[in-house]
């Protein structure tokens, strides 16, 4: 079923377009808001959206018309003109030149159907009017005036017919249009260099799949990657995790052990919830960054490493650093650059690609048939706000997968009973215990810090962003307290 046949069948469903997050209602309703001003400017007209399929027959989508002219069919989808059929007259069924078709008897105010094609045909529906011979003649003398009124609606439906183009880079998967462009555009520019970057984005995002995106992207990409959480392991055991141990330095020490640390030598080591770490291993973890020489627990001799440091963590440095939880002089050598990961339900348009790619995987690893995914699922899909990001997506198509994989396509029926639930009216835990003014305040100055750190602190694309000039940006920041947030200079 084509883009423009599901619009007609449900024009209200928000997943015509699941690709583009509910695009073909807008779509549809700006269609209606132009063809309402026709119908205005030409009284006694009547106008509708035309889907025709290179096979199969022509339909209206909005219920404004009945039958298209039988013509219609005559008629090149290439044509430049608009063209004006009249009703074919008996012995003239060949009609005349340009499309124009003469009627069987003229009557006193002869009627004609106007047609003004978006595009190619089954690409783009096409704007049909019916009206009088005169006013058609005038529209037809005017298609400036027309491109200019419809050029809004052609772009659209042709985006809108197009199927998602999903990208792919370093194994990360997004639509063409996913905030994560840039964001990946600005990890191949950092990975040139050797400073450290620091990664921040809720727990299930994928923070480790951009660390190793970046390091296959740097210089470093023939050398070791290593990864370790920091919250994983409790202190007696993470510092020889991280630094290693010489034989006998401790009870159960039977062998000589490298540290992961020692183990990056030449390439890049990630150290993920580094906001974990205790106040002994920032301690030694900044010795290492500023000495580059490690010793391993029971040892006094020094050895040199070289490795690129990445870090990440789903927790607010910031504030860890103001409550000091975490020490200052760390934070400063951590964050040479830092990349915020944005959750799953700032990328609507990812979902429906990671959600096929997660289920085709998955039913392949298990032999099973499923691999389409409905119209409604996917809406409902992206409804949700998914707290746990691409790993709950991910474990979702697995319970899915189980339950019913012998089946060809996941319904909406089959998801988990928490994606029906409301939890739009849910107030944050944050937010208890303050007034409305002061949760307000809270909200812009957490949408203003993130929005800042997305931009590298540039003022003027952070105002763009936010839907602020940038003279209110600074005064939020002054009203705020924020002054003192870092600023690109000149920004």
């Amino acid at each position: 079923m084509g883009l423009a046949e599901r619009a007609a069948v449900s024009p209200a469903e928000p997943a015509i377009l699941v690709e583009n997050s509910g695009a073909g209602t807008e779509i549809l309703d700006a269609s209606r808001a132009v063809l309402s001003l026709l119908a205005r400017r030409v009284p006694g007209s009547r106008w509708d959206l035309l889907h025709w399929e290179r096979t199969g027959q022509p339909r209206f989508l909005l219920g404004k018309l009945a039958d298209p002219h039988p013509g219609l069919a005559r008629l090149d989808e290439t044509r430049q003109a608009p063209p004006v059929l009249l009703a074919v007259r008996a012995g003239d069924a060949d009609g005349r030149q340009l499309s124009l078709y003469v009627p069987h008897a003229a009557p006193p105010a002869p009627r004609a159907d106007f047609v003004w094609p978006l595009g190619g045909r089954g690409e783009a529906p096409w704007i049909y009017g019916r009206l009088a011979m005169r006013d058609a003649e005038a529209l037809a003398a005017r298609p400036a005036w027309l491109g200019l009124l419809f050029a809004e609606l052609a772009a659209p439906w042709s985006r809108a017919a197009r199927p998602a183009a999903p990208r792919e880079v370093q194994g990360i998967l997004h639509h063409e249009s996913s905030p994560l462009v840039e964001l990946l555009e600005q990890l191949a520019r950092v990975a040139r260099t050797e400073t450290p970057v620091f990664l921040q984005g809720e727990s299930g995002v994928g923070k480790e799949l951009f660390a190793r995106a970046l390091h296959r992207l740097s210089p470093r990409a023939d050398s070791p990657f290593v990864a370790q959480n920091g919250g994983a392991l409790p202190d007696t055991l993470i510092e020889s995790e991280l630094f290693g141990h010489s034989r006998g330095s401790f009870t159960g020490a039977r062998e000589e052990r490298v540290g992961l640390v020692e183990l990056a030598h030449g390439g890049t080591f990630f150290l993920d919830e580094v906001g974990d770490l205790s106040p002994m291993l920032q301690v030694r973890l900044l010795r290492v960054i500023q000495d580059r020489q490690i010793r391993r627990v029971g040892d006094n001799r020094l050895r040199p490493v070289d490795f690129r440091l990445v870090t990440a963590t789903h927790r607010d440095m910031e504030e860890m650093v103001r409550a000091g939880r975490f020490r200052l002089d760390l934070w400063y050598r951590i964050q040479g650059v830092r990349l915020r990961i944005p959750p799953l339900r700032e990328r609507p348009l990812d979902l429906p690609i990671l959600a096929r790619a997660f289920l085709a995987e998955r039913a392949a690893a298990c032999g099973l048939p499923m691999r389409a995914i409905s119209a409604d699922a996917l809406a409902l899909m992206q409804r949700y706000a998914w707290p746990g990001n691409v790993r709950e997506l991910q474990n979702e198509i697995g319970r899915v997968v189980a339950f019913y994989g012998e089946l060809p396509r996941l319904e909406r029926w089959m998801l988990s009973a928490s994606l029906y639930e409301e939890t739009d009216d849910a107030l944050p835990s944050a937010l208890a215990g303050l007034t409305l003014q002061e949760a307000q305040e809270d909200l812009e100055r957490r949408m203003i810090r993130q929005v800042l750190a997305r931009f590298q602190g540039n003022r003027s694309r952070s105002a763009r962003a936010l839907g602020l000039s940038r003279q209110g940006l600074l005064k939020k920041l002054k009203r705020l307290g924020l002054e003192r947030v870092a600023l690109k200079p000149g920004a």
